[in-house]
């Protein structure tokens, strides 16, 4: 495949790195594997490569300048690449805001047979959310929502889900992505309690087998 026809995604995360500062980009989107990102960073010079763990990378800014990161993504269906341009700047003696978004996961909860919702394990008015769920056919479907509900049953599989958190006061964001095989959603129903959604909330349910 010619990159003139390759789909396009985003790079989520700063525009900003201070020297001597680090910070994690992440795409929008999940691969097909482990091995199905490809990161490429220039000029090399100026911003290193702190750790690369399947769709997320870590930068460390060493000069002042402009770099480009590059992320060649391979999913089910189709190839995508994505791009962003980052500033490498002088660090200040002020001390920096820290990064306050305290979600650090998310549940996946059986509303119906036809449709999945997806919990943070912290809920809170401070934060501005953005699902994005994969199927299996390479479609993908947004929302907004704190608590966002997604289709899935065994004709339309969710492959994937990535949440971008944004604390809305000092727009620092954090993003969790999570992969699941075509088996993962119908095994586990049948194996493990079930959860039933109520008002934002859900309720355990005893196995009555």
């Amino acid at each position: 495949m010619s990159a003139g026809i390759f789909a396009q995604c985003n790079i989520l995360g700063s525009e900003i790195i201070k020297i001597g500062e680090t910070q994690k980009f992440s795409a929008d989107l999940a691969g097909k594997c482990e091995d199905c990102y490809i990161w490429k960073i220039s000029p090399e010079e100026i911003i290193s490569v702190e750790s690369n763990n399947e769709g997320q990378i870590t930068l460390k800014g060493s000069h002042l300048g402009t770099a480009k990161i590059s992320l060649t993504i391979e999913t089910e269906n189709e190839s995508f690449v994505c791009e962003k341009n980052i500033s490498i700047q002088n660090a200040t003696d002020q001390k920096e805001k820290q990064c306050d978004v305290e979600i650090t996961n998310f549940k996946d909860v059986k509303v119906d047979d036809d449709t999945m919702s997806f919990f943070p394990n912290k809920i809170s008015q401070k934060y501005s959310y953005l699902w994005k769920a994969t199927y299996a056919d390479g479609t993908r479907k947004e929302s907004e929502e704190k608590i966002p509900q997604f289709i899935n049953n065994p004709n339309t599989i969710i492959t994937s889900v990535v949440v971008h958190i944004i604390n809305k006061s000092s727009l620092c964001s954090s993003i969790i992505t999570r992969t699941y095989g075509e088996k993962y959603w119908f095994q586990k129903i049948d194996k493990v309690e079930q959860r039933k959604y109520i008002q934002e909330s859900y309720l355990k349910i005893k196995d009555q087998k």
